[in-house]
């Protein structure tokens, strides 16, 4: 089984924010939009395996913010899992420019995109938060 839906959020230069959103995925759009993060104009991919409009719906959407230059956080919308590298330390960082941005801790943050996408790819194969924290582990482990 495969992620039901995946949002793409866009900042167009001097334009609103919009979302673009693609119902039944494969895995090719969603490593291209994440390849394709800035932490500007392309600032957040979010995805969910239930059948919703907008990930923005889904209280256990899995949520990527941020880019290649300053580094991606990951984490499920409302208050569950969220990335965490014990070896990073407790700073504050600021991804996504603009709007609000989004602050999380430099322990939340993973700047191997290589790395997101592989944890990437588990969530979107299995929808299953503790198949991601396992890929966490074994990734600090290898």
């Amino acid at each position: 089984m495969q992620a039901h839906h995946l949002t793409i959020v866009h900042y167009p230069q001097r334009q609103h924010w919009y979302s673009v959103e693609v119902r039944l995925p494969d895995w090719e759009a969603v490593s291209a939009a994440v390849q394709r993060m800035d932490d500007d104009e392309y600032p957040i991919v979010q995805l969910s395996y239930k059948d919703v409009e907008s990930c923005f719906s889904d209280d256990s959407s899995f949520n990527i913010v941020g880019g290649a230059i300053a580094g991606f956080a990951m984490f499920e919308m409302i208050a569950g899992w969220q990335y965490e590298d014990p070896r990073g330390g407790d700073e504050d960082v600021r991804l996504w420019k603009r709007d609000q941005g989004y602050f999380c801790q430099r322990k939340n943050i993973l700047a191997d995109l290589d790395g997101v996408l592989r944890i990437a790819k588990v969530y979107f194969d299995t929808g299953s938060y503790e198949a991601v924290q396992t890929e966490c582990v074994k990734m600090r482990n290898d």
